[in-house]
């Protein structure tokens, strides 16, 4: 994640949301998919 948000300028909240979803394999929602969308291993779903 410090890479991240080195290189892409990911807030350290958005990374440890990125980095819960990953580590206990939820699905993760949001409407802002732009933040996380370059996250590998992150199950990123489109808000309804």
């Amino acid at each position: 994640m410090q890479s991240y948000r080195l290189s892409h300028n990911l807030a350290i909240p958005d990374s440890l949301i990125a980095a819960t979803a990953i580590v206990g394999n939820y699905p993760f929602i949001t409407k802002n998919q732009r933040h996380y969308r370059f996250i590998q291993g992150l199950n990123l779903l489109p808000y309804p």
